[in-house]
């Protein structure tokens, strides 16, 4: 059984050799193969080269495209600074106040920003992989993007100072992700990841997310699977409990559950759909090997008569993680 079919029949509940394993490795890769970060997000052969060795190494069941929070946001006017070590960071807005969206374009993923180097990365990946292997495009969420672009807390007031514009915005940036990630099915995406760590509930309320975002994510994840018929899979990071009973309403196949939802209570709120996590993070830099496979033993044992389940962190494996941490995840599953 190869990665795609073991995934797919995962998220079907049906029987597989293994349980699946996602490393969310992002820049972490960078540093694996002694190449500045900085390199690592401006080159799509890199990316892909990176990814690559890191999934021969480790041997998990899918690559990731994906370079950095600030990309789609930086294609819009957003202006970053980069270091070699270090994720980017924002250091301008692309936005100066809530209206001013619209004298925004959607931008070509083809020609914009560092979007072509995602594309690039995407299809020597998928040449590379084949059907042997997953490859996941990720995408900003439009919560996500819409904080990249006015920055989170001047957002956060336009809930309620502003709300059709805030609305507005939310369409804009959903329009961008629907674009870009399109785009990385026509490349060859196997997976689409929507990544929006500010549509959880340790930034909002239900009551914000079930009336602006999850319109969004539905509409979003319907023109995916109308491309092209791709695992589509949710990834809100942080404190998502009083949002999780909503999230099949989203029409996505697998949704993530970061380290601050227990495993048990995913399993109640979502009973019919597959989750994967949810190793805390930081313990791939500060625990010990012992600790990571207690973890991840816990979690198998934890939802082994469930079944519909993916290990994996609850959310990007750090740049500092212990190679050996990694290592002791996939022995937990591989023995």
């Amino acid at each position: 059984m190869n990665s795609i079919d073991r995934i797919k029949s995962t998220i079907r509940f049906e029987r597989t050799d293994r349980v699946p394993v996602f490393s969310h490795i992002y820049g972490f890769a960078s540093r694996l193969n002694n190449i500045s970060l900085k390199d690592y997000l401006n080159s799509g052969e890199l990316l892909a080269f990176c990814q690559l060795e890191a999934w021969k190494r480790f041997g998990y069941d899918a690559v990731t495209v994906f370079a950095d929070n600030s990309l789609e946001a930086e294609a819009l006017g957003s202006k970053i600074s980069y270091k070699d070590d270090a994720y980017p960071q924002i250091d301008e807005y692309g936005l100066n106040n809530i209206h001013d969206w619209k004298y925004l374009a959607i931008p070509d993923p083809e020609e914009d920003g560092r979007m072509p180097v995602i594309i690039e990365a995407c299809r020597i990946l998928k040449e590379e992989v084949g059907e042997e292997t997953a490859v996941v495009g990720t995408v900003q969420g439009p919560m996500t993007l819409a904080g990249q672009l006015l920055g989170i807390e001047k957002l956060i007031y336009t809930v309620v100072d502003h709300p059709a514009e805030f609305s507005n915005l939310l369409n804009f940036t959903t329009r961008v992700m629907v674009t870009f990630g399109k785009a990385l099915i026509n490349a060859g995406a196997h997976v689409i990841h929507i990544f929006d760590p500010s549509a959880s509930c340790s930034v909002i309320n239900r009551a914000v997310f079930s009336e602006f975002i999850l319109p969004h994510l539905k509409q979003a994840f319907k023109e995916f699977k109308d491309r092209g018929d791709p695992i589509c899979w949710l990834n809100i990071t942080g404190q998502t409990e009083p949002i999780l009973d909503l999230f099949p309403e989203t029409g996505a196949d697998l949704f993530n559950i970061d380290y601050l939802v227990p495993i048990s209570i995913a399993m109640e709120k979502l009973p019919h759909h597959c989750i994967n996590g949810n190793i805390k993070p930081f313990n791939f830099i500060s625990g010990e090997e012992e600790v990571i496979r207690r973890e991840a033993r816990d979690l198998l044992e934890e939802t082994h008569s469930r079944g519909g389940f993916i290990l994996s962190p609850g959310c990007e494996i750090p740049l500092e993680s212990k190679v050996s941490n990694i290592e002791a995840m996939l022995k937990a599953v591989k023995g």
